[in-house]
């Protein structure tokens, strides 16, 4: 494994790579809050001819925070990861994208999709926080409250950036089991919070830009989400845990939107990819690929 970074205009992505340098490029796209060490059991099975890259996603992980007047929504994350792709000088490329991932692979296969050889889904299927068409306004007023409120009383992280979240790492690994929208592995929240932990003075605090964990202010429609979806021309895997975000149904609708996918059911939770299903995991994207 090796770290490098895309200067994106000023603006920096750190990432890790796995593989081939000269071989087929494969784009890793973590999930909401995690960063790219979301693919550190799954990436060196892949093939040894592939060359692997894993994103810190802005905000997350070791990358940079946007500006105060610049946003974190999916279309920014699309931009980055455009940029990204036009820097690799490569003819097309494959995306293996993990929950919010999926969103912003979504964009960009169906808004590109000359770019995009194959796609492979992770308990995803594309934007993963909408919002119906009537709540809308509703929706914009609680978020722009809702940031207000955590800048004042320092919530998410809101604080001085010397100020200590968490006396030690075992702390910081508890609280993100604690604060998952899914269960989580303690060995796979370990392995994410190595990457999302700073040391400050006797303590340690989240890395990550805290506006990343509050409500976006503008949300896509499932009607867009879907629109997306129906627009990727490319052969998509898409691999689900029967204990993940939809073994009830969630947005099972959206799987009949794609014109061209392959759907698996692994045991396994929202992480599987990071958890005991990695290699199964794994098998099946070399297969697909």
């Amino acid at each position: 494994m090796k770290e490098i970074e895309f200067n994106i205009h000023g603006f920096v992505l750190k990432a890790k790579t796995w593989g081939d340098k000269n071989g087929q490029p494969i784009l890793g796209i973590h999930g909401w809050l995690d960063n790219a060490n979301s693919f550190d059991k799954i990436a060196p099975l892949l093939a040894a001819n592939t060359y692997f890259i894993a994103i810190d996603l802005a905000g997350h992980g070791l990358s940079n925070h946007r500006k105060k007047t610049s946003s974190y929504y999916l279309w920014d994350y699309a931009l980055d990861i455009l940029e990204i792709i036009e820097q690799l000088q490569s003819q097309k490329v494959n995306i293996i994208a993990h929950s919010m991932g999926t969103g912003v692979a979504a964009i960009i296969a169906g808004a590109f999709p000359k770019l995009i050889h194959k796609l492979v889904f992770i308990d995803g299927l594309g934007a993963p926080f909408v919002v119906k068409e009537e709540n809308m306004v509703h929706s914009f007023h609680q978020s722009v409250r809702q940031l207000k409120m955590a800048r004042k009383t320092k919530l998410y992280g809101f604080s001085s950036k010397n100020s200590i979240q968490f006396a030690s790492k075992e702390e910081a690994i508890q609280d993100r089991m604690k604060n998952q929208i899914s269960t989580i592995s303690y060995d796979a929240s370990a392995c994410l919070t190595a990457r999302s932990l700073t040391q400050v003075s006797s303590g340690y605090r989240w890395r990550n830009d805290p506006r990343i964990a509050l409500p976006e202010c503008y949300k896509m429609t499932e009607m867009q989400a879907q629109l997306f979806i129906e627009a990727i021309a490319c052969e998509t895997l898409i691999i689900l845990g029967k204990q993940g975000l939809f073994s009830k149904g969630m947005f099972l609708s959206r799987v009949d939107k794609f014109k061209n996918a392959t759907l698996h059911w692994l045991e396994g939770g929202h992480h599987l990819h990071l958890e005991e299903q990695h290699a199964n995991t794994a098998q099946l994207i070399n297969d697909f690929l």
